[in-house]
């Protein structure tokens, strides 16, 4: 598809290539989201200043531990007018199997940072014209989940007294989870809404399901999201809101980065011949 606009000085007529893929008003500038090989030392710069900004403020523990508690059994409330028991019914059956409460844990504990790492390597590696929309949203959904934590404290499921929810990392334990009291006493416990674990297994899955070309792939692209929302309810370490806020929140990182790049982010990014202008006098 190609467009036209006509210069109001001398006549002059401008086609830009679109190449099929409909393209908005981007607010960055062309040099900013066209393709070109990403620099490495670069991404990890970014990365590491995200972890250590993300490391900070999730471990910001705010003095505001009653709100945090009544903001829970708020959601409490809510969610058990929605679904009736089926939290607390689906964490009663995790915790009493043995086994299967063990690998929620480990699938909770060791998960979530390295699939979400190793995604965003393979689009760098394989897929490098969708990465610097992919990396955008991804940013962009923890910086959201990071505002949400600070104004939002909530306590999640299993601190909640009386809720009769079991916290099957405590009860069954995994090393460098909540069960162990170094860890516990140096993270913020009230950063449940909304689940970022959520989020970024979502990012994960929408990224391979609509980049990936094997089938096992875009298969597992659906499949983990899904088992995620699972464990972390099996858990209790989340209400099933959180996870629909987290949703929601890679939601909004998705539409500023379709605001700033002017088109979606598993659109392959535009190379500079095919932004360029071509004019005609």
């Amino acid at each position: 598809m190609v467009s036209s606009s006509v210069n109001s000085v001398g006549g002059t007529v401008t086609t830009v290539a679109t190449r099929g893929v409909r393209r908005r008003r981007a607010l960055l500038p062309v040099t900013l989201r066209t393709h070109r090989s990403p620099r490495w030392w670069v991404e990890i710069s970014i990365i590491v200043v995200l972890n250590v900004v993300y490391e900070r403020l999730r471990n910001l523990v705010p003095a505001r531990q009653d709100e945090a508690y009544n903001r829970g059994h708020q959601v409490l409330d809510l969610t058990q007018q929605l679904t009736g028991d089926l939290e607390l019914s689906v964490n009663r059956f995790v915790a009493g199997q043995s086994i299967l409460a063990h690998g929620f844990n480990a699938y909770y504990t060791y998960l979530h940072l390295p699939v979400t790492a190793l995604t965003l390597i393979w689009i760098f590696r394989v897929h490098k014209r969708y990465y610097r929309a992919a990396r955008t949203v991804l940013v962009g959904t923890t910086v959201l989940g990071l505002v949400g934590f600070y104004l939002l404290p909530m306590a999640p499921p299993r601190l909640l007294p009386g809720a009769g929810f079991t916290d099957t990392l405590v009860t069954y334990g995994a090393w460098g989870s909540w069960s162990d009291p170094t860890v516990a006493s140096s993270t913020n416990q009230f950063a449940a809404m909304p689940s970022l674990h959520c989020a970024w297994a979502l990012w994960v899955g929408l990224s391979v399901f609509s980049i990936a070309r094997r089938p096992w792939l875009r298969v597992l692209g659906i499949v983990y999201p899904m088992m995620t929302f699972v464990v972390v309810v099996g858990t209790a370490n989340h209400f099933i809101l959180d996870g629909v806020a987290g949703a929601a929140v890679l939601a909004a990182a998705f539409a500023v980065q379709r605001l700033l790049f002017g088109q979606g982010a598993f659109h392959p990014a535009p190379t500079r011949d095919e932004l360029r202008p071509q004019t005609a006098n």
